[in-house]
């Protein structure tokens, strides 16, 4: 490896216009596939691509309409309830969104309500269940009819009873009041009060007005500009109407929210970094010249990484590239150790004849580690293993190949002298390595104890907490939840019935809705074949006892109308285009492509066998609640987290074995990592840290950065060893700097507001902590043992050969 990589300097160097022409190419080539790339904000990108999850997660969003705007209109006064103060602003809001052009919900539309409720009634036949005909079979007595007349008789005389009049011309015996009973609690999902026809909270201090999003709430940058109109337009009505306060919420909000704060957080972050890391580097190095390569390899690096990503897709996160930056912590080492090695050698070429292999190992563990994100089944783990994988070929391409040629020979050859003087003077050194018994049986019992407490770390599925949500904003979710149609004690259960089309799934769907108001057309024929069989029983209760008590009751016989046109109408199946009416607006089964899903609340004590049941029967079934959700989540996490750790574990190991041609080298190099990582869980349980969607991905990248750092350890104990010249010191003081970068860089997010950022600063902090503790401390006590005993061997073999 350092051969081939000494001959490509040799034959770049003879040729340095190849060099740079090849660099430029590279360079323009890599900007033009960068500009291709087109960028998006979705949180989400970090959920489970598993097809069941993403199928409940989307039917999950379109029932409880996840790309609707809500602005809450209150007194500012919050003590006052007085709706009629409220309802001008509310009035003023919506004349401005007309002109928006905006798809709003502010009143209840009572001539919606009715033309739905008179398609339930001219369809009557449709909708009636088994269990209908057994009470209306009771209500055809003839005692139980002249009691309905009677009781229509009553409710035409009071003052409202013109409007009852068309209910009585349809349903004089209440035959179907049932059925309308049954649709408005199909349609209760959410518990308002109504001012005027205006949308209340149940408590009537706050008014809602429903914006539905065009795009979604995944779409943050056109969400941006629309929620920004919607703030002007509260603004305005606000210094309209001054003693009314106007919030604006939603799930598209919070995304905007979300996205906004992770670009505040990163840019604080970054700023602060950016001045500490070149403070430091400007200490350590003493020379802008070398903090510039720095800057260039990894530049080079990221433009590598961009490129490839363009390539591999046309979208990327701007989340995955702000977490992605944590990369550059590892990406560092390689010019780091570049640079700080150029105060110590004659020349570029004798750098690289020292460090090349220990880089180039390094690297290639480093991306076998994130590599083995790519598998995952979530797009932004997968995005960030393959960015993560390149930015580090790009950065050791870089430094290996271009770097060499950019430093001048000059630059160091007034070090020789010295440098030959410092190897004369350890030509004859002999490494000694700790063996304090102390310090060994400390490191052994807090690993033990820490070991214990890293069986109980656990994951927060709860997406609650990865979201930023401003005080206000919790507060006023807190009040819109309430008014959620939900039971103490029971959850909503979503049961899903997919099918080759929509009739199909309709079939399997009655049977959990038997009472459904949009059936198959198999089912709507046997409700029709039901009411004929029931008209034809009861043709004269129908047509004679009623007619003739209605006249008793001084109806005229024409009083009756609409309902003797349903009696003799003729009804047939229909298609699904035919309930329009009801599926438009949400009513009953909900009907998403070939899909429909009944909403039923069941309790919470029955909610998962009910589930597990349905995912046993295999028959195009199956159902899910919010908890089901979050299992998923929970379970993906823990699958990811254990294939992360055996996955990264196994590719480093045999690398590094591989690399160094013994077990045993391998074993010392790789322990520090193994050790580190039970520190990191432990303290990670002791101080209540969890891991989430996000911060995750930190186990790679704790592998990635610990196995450089032993590998630089362990090569620097083997080189003191056989050739007895001190470098050690040297490695040590370049992994220092590296971890101070990195402890700077990441550290800078235990600032973050953001919870998902601030989650990756405290992982990083201890993870960085754990393993450059361990990278110190064990390789020197275990290689020192391992040598120690070596030698007892073969002084023993010795003094067996003499005897």
């Amino acid at each position: 490896m350092t051969t081939f990589v000494l001959r490509l300097y040799d034959y770049l160097h003879r040729n340095r216009w190849l060099c740079y022409v090849l660099l430029a190419a590279i360079v323009v080539g890599s900007i033009l596939l960068t500009l291709r790339l087109r960028f998006n904000e979705d949180i989400s990108d970090f959920l489970p691509n598993d097809e069941a999850y993403q199928k409940s997660m989307s039917i999950y969003q379109q029932i409880n309409a996840a790309d609707r705007i809500f602005v809450v209109f209150q007194l500012r006064d919050s003590s006052q309830i007085d709706p009629e103060k409220i309802i001008p602003a509310v009035e003023l809001f919506g004349q401005r969104t007309v002109r928006e052009h905006w798809k709003t919900t502010s009143q209840v539309d009572y001539d919606k309500l009715m033309g739905i409720a008179s398609f339930v009634y001219r369809n009557a036949p449709l909708f009636l269940t088994a269990t209908d005909y057994k009470r209306m079979e009771r209500q055809l007595a003839p005692d139980s009819i002249a009691s309905a007349l009677k009781r229509a008789q009553e409710q035409l005389l009071f003052p409202a009873g013109s409007l009852v009049s068309n209910n009585i011309q349809r349903d004089p015996l209440g035959l179907f009041t049932p059925l309308i009973t049954r649709l408005q609690t199909a349609n209760s999902s959410i518990r308002y009060a109504l001012n005027d026809s205006f949308i209340f909270t149940p408590d009537s201090k706050r008014a809602i007005v429903m914006i539905d999003s065009p795009y979604g709430s995944s779409e943050t940058s056109k969400n941006n500009a629309l929620i920004g109109r919607v703030n002007d337009a509260a603004s305005a009505v606000e210094k309209a109407v001054p003693g009314v306060q106007i919030q604006v919420t939603g799930a598209p909000v919070i995304a905007v929210q979300n996205a906004q704060q992770i670009k505040t957080d990163s840019l604080w972050a970054v700023s602060i970094a950016a001045v500490l890391i070149l403070s430091l580097l400007f200490y350590a190095l003493r020379s802008l010249r070398k903090m510039l390569f720095i800057v260039v390899s990894l530049a080079f690096g990221w433009l590598i990484a961009m490129a490839g990503m363009s390539v591999l897709h046309q979208h990327v996160s701007v989340i995955v590239l702000g977490i992605a930056s944590i990369i550059i912590g590892i990406a560092v080492n390689y010019p780091l150790h570049f640079v700080a090695h150029l105060s110590h050698q004659p020349s570029p070429r004798a750098v690289l004849k020292d460090i090349a292999e220990p880089l180039v190992i390094g690297n290639i563990t480093t991306v076998g580690a994130f590599c083995a994100l790519i598998p995952l089944d979530s797009t932004a783990l997968r995005d960030l293993g393959i960015f993560a994988a390149l930015m580090l070929m790009g950065t050791i391409l870089f430094v290996m190949v271009f770097l060499p040629h950019l430093c001048k020979q000059n630059a160091v050859q007034k070090v020789v002298g010295q440098l030959q003087e410092e190897t004369n003077e350890t030509a004859e050194y002999i490494p000694t390595y700790p063996r304090n018994k102390w310090v060994v049986g400390l490191l052994i019992i807090i690993t033990l104890v820490l070991g214990y407490f890293s069986l109980f770390t656990s994951f927060d599925t709860n997406m609650q907490k990865i979201n930023y949500l401003k005080p206000e904003q919790r507060e006023l979710l807190a009040h819109l939840s309430k008014m959620r149609n939900e039971t103490p004690g029971e959850t909503q259960l979503y049961v899903v019935s997919d099918g080759a089309t929509v009739d199909q799934a309709l079939m399997r769907s009655e049977q959990d809705a038997p009472d459904a108001f949009v059936t198959s057309r198999r089912e709507q024929q046997r409700r029709i074949d039901r009411w004929h069989n029931f008209v034809h029983r009861n043709h004269i209760a129908l047509y004679e006892t009623l007619p003739r008590t209605a006249t008793q009751y001084g109806f005229s016989t024409e009083a009756f109308a609409d309902f003797d046109t349903l009696l003799n109408r003729p009804f047939h199946p229909q298609n699904i285009d035919f309930f329009a009416p009801l599926t438009a607006n949400g009513i009953g089964t909900r009907i998403i492509g070939h899909t429909a899903v009944c909403v039923m609340n069941v309790p919470n004590a029955v909610s998962d066998s009910i589930i597990t049941a349905y995912s046993q029967r295999n028959d195009g079934r199956w159902a899910f609640d919010v908890q089901s959700m979050n299992n998923a989540i929970a379970t993906s996490l823990s699958d990811n987290f254990n294939y992360i750790g055996w996955a990264c574990g196994l590719i480093v190991f045999v690398f590094l074995w591989l690399s160094f041609g013994k077990f045993v080298h391998a074993l010392i190099a790789f322990m520090p990592m193994a050790v580190s990582w039970l520190w990191i869980l432990g303290t990670m349980h002791l101080l209540g840290i969890r891991f989430n969607l996000v911060n995750i991905i930190l186990a790679t990248f704790i592998f990635g950065q610990g196995d450089d750092y032993s590998i630089f350890i362990t090569e620097g104990l083997i080189y003191e060893r056989t050739h007895h010249r001190r470098i050690l010191a040297s490695y040590k003081r370049s992994i220092m700097l590296s971890a101070a970068v990195m402890f700077i860089g990441m550290g800078t997010l235990i600032v973050a507001r953001h919870p998902a950022l601030h989650s990756l600063g405290e992982i990083t902090i201890v993870g960085m902590a754990s393993v450059v503790a361990m990278t110190y401390v064990l390789p020197p006590i275990v290689f020192g043992w391992y040598v120690r005993k070596s030698e007892r061997m073969k002084k023993g073999k010795s003094e067996k050969r003499k005897g």
